[in-house]
């Protein structure tokens, strides 16, 4: 069952993010995409399901949940968190069909399979995440508050004008990337990410000629890399118990 939701899941990925953006008229691309992984679905249903009346049923139901989802978000697929709604309601909806058309047997097994996931280990990574994003961020924007202000006030708020939130998303990835190697156990990977973003800071830094927004670029990674590094080994910890 897991096998064949993972085809499935291939099968839309492929449809829905390489093959659906090329079509030129959308209307019709929608209908041939829905055509094509009905095809492609019947054929991997019909490899794992004995009966064939349960095949076309499952085959129709996954064509109806993309046609009509893919119809109703076409506008807030369009944002990223329209688009991850869209994709995860999909995921779902495939997880439930192909849990339908498999006998008691393949689910029971594929039931055993998820009980034996080791869902500790995986809350308290998933914790660690949580932690290095947005409780990360709020904090480590409360830390360089007053250096912020200071900063503001003596630099041309015109010439230097960051773009929007930009700086709160490459913390996120900072730190992202930081929590995944200390999980994996590989610490040379956050000195990667340190030196990768010194790099691309150093041009900054350099025509900047400032002091003041130096010190203020060290805080603000070192307190990034502090947290990532710290949300990391707390879920490497939690995780081990």
């Amino acid at each position: 069952m897991l096998t064949l939701i993972l085809v499935l899941v291939v099968i839309h990925i492929f449809s829905e993010f390489y093959l659906f953006p090329i079509m030129e008229s959308k209307r019709k691309g929608l209908f041939l995409v829905t055509v094509l992984q009905a095809g492609l679905a019947f054929v991997a249903f019909t490899a794992v399901v004995a009966s064939i009346l349960t095949v076309f049923i499952a085959t129709f139901a996954l064509a109806v949940q993309y046609l009509v989802l893919s119809y109703c978000m076409t506008m807030p697929a369009e944002r990223l968190r329209g688009m991850l709604l869209k994709f995860t309601l999909h995921i779902v909806l495939i997880s439930l069909i192909t849990a339908f058309a498999v006998n008691p047997d393949q689910r029971h097994i594929a039931w055993e399979a998820m009980v034996s996931v080791k869902w500790q280990t995986l809350l308290c990574w998933t914790l660690a995440y949580l932690l290095a994003l947005k409780p990360s961020s709020s904090a480590i924007a409360l830390i360089l508050q007053n250096w912020a202000q200071e900063l503001t006030a003596t630099e041309d708020a015109a010439s230097n004008r960051p773009l929007k939130e930009a700086g709160t998303f490459i913390g996120y990835f900072e730190r992202t990337l930081i929590v995944t190697f200390v999980l994996w156990g590989q610490l040379p990977g956050v000195a990667l990410v340190l030196a990768a973003k010194s790099v691309f800071r150093f041009g900054d830094l350099k025509d900047h000629g400032s002091r003041m927004f130096t010190e203020y670029v060290m805080l603000g990674t070192f307190a990034s890399a502090m947290f990532g590094i710290g949300c990391g080994l707390l879920g490497d910890y939690l995780g081990k118990l």
